[in-house]
């Protein structure tokens, strides 16, 4: 598990239940957001520079992110966590290719280890230790599949996918 540094030390004394599954319910709109802990993932050049909570964009909490968070780190070697990156056909590519292994796995091998595999974040793993891995299980693999058919079918046409980070 890659630990995303970014200079704070977070401690979190809290953990999730099976009532946070919702943070793996993607959003196809800005205005369904509650606060701004998203991953943005938009298939179009943008309008302009630092340009967020586009329409037509997929919205994903950054709690349901870091479960994916190595397939970009392998899609895109430059890719950064808190950043605004543009990703082109073949890190487009690349991308679908990992999300399609890390999603094939999960559905082989269900077992913990799989489960966080792909999983990167400034906040450790344990704080879904309240979950258990058959429940978590289907929440990932539901937005990880509604990921990777969003940017299959949207950047057909643009070759363009711009992931803005935190």
């Amino acid at each position: 598990m890659r630990r995303i540094d970014c200079g704070l030390k977070v401690t979190c004394p809290m953990s999730y239940s099976i009532d946070d599954l919702s943070l793996f319910d993607s959003l196809a709109s800005p205005d369904e957001r509650e606060g701004t802990a998203y991953f943005e993932l938009y298939p179009k050049e943008l309008p302009y520079p630092n340009a967020c909570w586009l329409p037509d964009s997929f919205f994903i909490r950054d709690a349901a992110f870091d479960f994916f968070a190595e397939c970009f780190h392998s899609a895109s070697k430059s890719f950064d966590y808190f950043s605004f990156q543009r990703f082109g056909a073949p890190e487009i590519s690349r991308l679908i290719h990992e999300l399609d292994i890390f999603l094939r796995d999960l559905s082989i091998e269900t077992s913990r280890e799989k489960l966080f595999s792909r999983y990167a974040s400034i906040i450790n793993s344990g704080i879904w230790s309240q979950v258990d891995s058959q429940i978590l299980l289907p929440a990932v693999r539901g937005c990880g599949e509604r990921m990777v058919a969003f940017v299959q079918s949207t950047t057909r046409e643009s070759n363009c996918l711009w992931v803005l980070g935190m």
